[in-house]
């Protein structure tokens, strides 16, 4: 944690006065890692890399591609290299300082100095299948080269990740069937170096697809037999030691390339024949104009856009936030509101200071005895030695500190396990305050709000333990210690200029969609390709919770923020898998179950369309009277297509592809509004009853969702502003019949208000969304500067479930409605809170998915552009729900090919172009 501090404070130091300004949102470390939590993310879009560096001298690397499905349709690791290095550069005390250079998608490693200078690079190449790793050091260094892989035999596995194939499938027994993971398969003899692959030797698909789920009539190639994923390793001068180890002789220059490729079908022998032929043809040009290319790649993707906000002049000094909400209770001491959960044992010195302790300030206290009173100067609140059980007397009128620290000596009983208070200033149940108390039996455990950190056992039966908990709004987290030693803390980094920290975790959430998305197939949200084994040491790489299918609703918010930051080659594989690969199975499909024309895409997916099996039910499909998926959870969510047309309108917009709208987009729109023409029958009044229908997973018993409502509302109102030579006169007759049966947008009251409602009728609240906000977003229909803005302002404040975390959007919802304050909270909030068990500072999760959650960083991206960028037909607006704080030099992209770049200080707009230059016109600034 000190290491990762430093290297973010290091980098954030530099801003104002870097060169390069992108230079500011490196991470840069101070020490090697210890395991595979201390990677860091490398990709070109395809091939990806997780790489740490130990102090042992090595140099790891997991390997992933966007195609590396196994036989049961998992994306799976390719394998791991570990380089030695020897003599060991990485010695304990030798300077050491490790980069990952966003501007060149680089990892650098500088050590020692003087005649033990050693200077490590890794990369994986823009243009090719190839990670490159190079040393150069002052003495000569001896490279080894071992292939560590762990699929080295078959293996039977139970467990199951939720979207797995066999989940509930029983053996003839009654037994979970487990699945049984084939072997990679080492080369032997390669003569140019190392290398293994893994090759599919039966498949799950067509059991998925036709034996179960009806689809024999549906002609598709099997998806997983066959594909053949691998990779080899060469260096120059290198010699084989066996087939799984490669050594290059000692030298003061060393190059090690690793071809990953991959291939669908293929035989063993013919993936190695295109692996070859890679690697033959990068070895034809030099490798400096390979690195030349690289870098310019790069160069060209970071000048497309950028956001770098800072702190004003004038807001600079303003005082922190407090972490724990403002409330009306005294401050008790060994017990709560309720009188419950009270204190057994002895307490020494129990004391509240309104400042955060730093950990030298902590740690004399721990050296202090149980009796001692606090040392003289401490800005005391409240502190008493031998403290009894009681409410402090006049602490329910203060004036709480944005920054305190809460310190303790306890001695408890041998504790059940229910917590036990030591102190407590909240409502029992709730998280309107704090507590620091004993839960579970004789751990730690210190709430602030919405922050909360544990320890397990942490203060052991009949002993004197010191005990100290911070709130460091500064930081914007809490530390937890026993001991005089910091045990726990989610504080990201001390962040004394939000609006800088959360710009560089929007160029390294930008830098990771990269890494991973130009592949062949869209990113998977749970992990994207750089999950790690969840435990501390090497256990299955492969396992990501969610398992291996798509969730449209969680893959499409990684790409939600693409199109404002330019980055349209990055949709490619989302539009390719969903709108060109499945809309004929999404055809063929909707005629089968539903007995009518139109496409619906099901929530649920495996990457060649296949419903998940434990989604679909294994009850055969000849079998079933109601064809549809048996599972509740998305069994009548329909968003896919509305939102998959919505976004590709987006992309038309901006780009005015005409190919990419008469080919991609009218066939995919067609399709999905014809199912909803044809699905739902219409009432007296001609109005189509969307019955039955769910809101998102939230409301499982629905008349008129306005998910779907607002979705099919939105595509045909933003179909019809199609200028008439655009699309077919058929088309546009069809938009213009569907939308007049459209019903109104749902609507209840709420205290005297109107608000937008999760549907006309619903019941059966199953999940945690808020889908009475989707007419906001994605959809648009209400907006800061749209009518009836109050219908969602009060929805958004009266729902029921609120979070800054994975894939809640309600930072999303307050940018749309001009809610700058409250946007500014909570992007602040979830751009520090990644997952503690990572070293990397954007590899958020697990949240509600896994880690890296690409969710949690999508919206981060989405957020931060719509609080300073929405636009609204050919309307721009700039700063809709801008803090005045923040100063921010930005270039973005808008609809009709424009693009926008300015400066703001202060409040104000001191520069800005458009291009095109007409496009000035549309332009709005919003005044903060």
């Amino acid at each position: 944690m000190k290491s990762l501090c430093a290297g973010l404070l290091l980098a954030a130091a530099l801003l104002g006065r870097a060169a390069d300004p992108l230079a500011q949102y490196d991470v840069v470390w101070d020490s090697p890692s210890t395991n595979h939590h201390g990677s860091m993310p490398l990709g070109n879009g395809e091939v990806a890399v997780n790489a740490w560096v130990t102090a042992a001298g090595d140099l790891h690397l997991y390997l992933a591609r966007t195609d590396a499905w196994d036989d049961y349709g998992r994306l799976v690791k390719v394998g791991k290299v570990r380089l030695q290095i020897s003599p060991n550069p990485f010695t304990p005390g030798a300077p050491f300082r490790q980069t990952l250079s966003l501007r060149d998608a680089t990892l650098r490693v500088e050590a020692g100095e003087g005649a033990a200078r050693t200077r490590l690079q890794v990369w994986v190449d823009a243009h090719h299948p190839v990670v490159h790793v190079t040393l150069d050091s002052a003495a000569p260094r001896e490279i080894t080269a071992f292939l560590e892989l762990w699929r080295t035999q078959q293996m039977a596995v139970a467990t199951t990740e939720v979207s797995d194939v066999l989940m509930h499938r029983k053996d003839p027994s009654g037994r979970q069937e487990s699945m049984l993971i084939e072997p990679d398969t080492v080369l032997e003899n390669y003569p140019d170096g190392v290398g293994w692959y893994h090759h599919n030797r039966k498949s799950i698909g067509p059991a998925l697809m036709a034996q179960i789920q009806g689809l024999t009539g549906f002609p598709q190639p099997d998806p997983l037999m066959h594909r053949t994923f691998g990779a080899l390793v060469t260096a120059p001068g290198a010699q084989r030691v066996n087939d799984r180890t490669l050594r290059a002789p000692p030298a003061t220059a060393q190059r090690f390339s690793i071809y990953v490729t991959a291939r669908h079908p293929a035989t063993p022998a013919e993936w190695l024949a295109d692996a070859d032929a890679v690697r033959r043809r990068f070895e034809s040009t030099s490798f400096a104009l390979h690195r030349a290319a690289h870098e310019a790649w790069w160069r060209e993707f970071w000048e497309r856009s950028w956001i770098r906000a800072t702190l004003n002049t004038h807001h600079a000094a303003a005082q922190a936030e407090p972490l724990a909400p403002a409330n009306r209770h005294p401050l008790r001491v060994g017990f709560d509101s309720g009188g419950g959960n009270r204190y057994r044992g002895e307490l020494g010195r129990v004391s509240v200071l309104g400042q955060a302790l730093t950990d030298a300030e902590i740690a004399a206290l721990a050296a202090t005895g149980p009796q001692q009173p606090l040392p003289a100067g401490a800005r005391v609140l409240f502190t008493a030695t031998n403290a009894v059980p009681h409410a402090v007397p006049g602490s329910t009128n203060w004036g709480w500190p944005p920054s305190f620290t809460a310190e303790a000596w306890v001695r408890p009983e041998k504790l059940p396990g229910g917590g036990a208070r030591v102190l407590d200033k909240l409502t029992a149940g709730q998280r309107d305050g704090f507590l620091l108390d004993t839960y579970p039996g004789n751990s730690l455990r210190w709430i602030v709000g919405q922050h909360e950190l544990t320890l397990a056992n942490a203060v052991p039966a009949g002993q004197w333990t010191h005990i100290a908990a911070v709130a460091d709004a500064a930081a914007g987290g809490c530390r937890l210690y026993v001991n005089g030693r910091l045990a726990a803390s989610d504080v990201g980094a001390a962040v004394k200029d939000e609006a800088a920290y959360i710009s560089q975790m929007y160029h390294l959430q930008r830098f990771i969609t990269a890494c991973a998305g130009r592949g062949n197939y869209p990113i998977k949200f749970n992990g994207s390709l750089f999950t790690v084994p969840p435990g501390p040491t090497e256990k299955d790489p492969d396992y990501r919770r969610w398992g291996p299918g798509y969730w449209w609703q969680n893959t499409r918010l990684p790409y939600l923020s693409l199109c404002t930051s330019g980055d349209f080659d990055l949709q490619q594989p989302l539009f390719r898998m969903y709108a060109r690969d499945l809309l004929p199975l999404c055809r063929y499909r909707t005629q089968l179950y539903c007995g009518h024309a139109g496409a619906f895409y099901p929530e649920c997916i495996m990457f060649w369309g296949a419903i998940f099996s434990e989604t679909y039910g294994w009850t055969p499909f000849e079998q079933r009277q109601d064809k549809l998926q048996e599972s509740g959870w998305h069994k009548y969510e329909w968003l896919c297509g509305l939102e998959l047309g919505w976004m590709m309108m987006d992309y038309y917009e901006h780009t005015l592809d005409r190919e990419f709208l008469q080919q991609s987009v009218l066939p995919l729109v067609r399709e999905v509004l014809t199912f909803f023409d044809r699905h739902y029958p219409t009432n007296a009044s001609g109005q189509l009853v969307m019955y039955p229908s769910q809101a998102a997973e939230t409301w499982w018993r629905c008349t008129n969702a306005v998910t779907e409502l607002s979705g099919c509302i939105a595509l045909t109102e933003r179909l019809l502003a199609l200028p008439a030579t655009l699309a077919p006169a058929a088309d546009r007759r069809f938009w213009q019949q569907f939308r007049a049966k459209l019903p109104p947008i749902p609507l209840r009251e709420i205290r005297g208000r109107k608000a937008l409602a999760p549907a006309a009728f619903f019941a059966d609240k199953r999940n945690v969304e808020n889908p009475e906000l989707y007419p906001v977003f994605p959809f648009r229909l209400f907006a800061f500067n749209r009518p009836n803005v109050d219908w969602a302002l009060a929805a958004l404040e009266h729902r029921e479930d609120k979070g800054h975390f994975g894939w809640r959007q309600d930072d999303i919802f307050m940018a749309y409605l001009g809610l700058a304050e409250e946007a500014r909270k909570g992007l602040a909030w979830r751009a520090r809170h990644w997952d503690r068990n990572e070293r990397f500072p954007a590899f958020w999760g697990p949240n509600y998915d896994w880690t890296p959650d690409q969710d949690h960083g999508g919206v981060l991206m989405k957020t931060f552009q719509a609080m300073l960028l929405q636009t609204d037909g050919p309307r721009i607006f700039l700063f809709p729900a801008w803090p005045k704080a923040w100063d921010v030099d930005f270039k973005l992209h808008a609809p009709q090919r424009t693009v926008i770049e300015g400066a703001y200080r202060n409040g104000r707009l001191v520069s800005w172009q458009i291009t095109p230059a007409q496009r000035k016109a549309d332009v709005v600034i919003v005044a903060p």
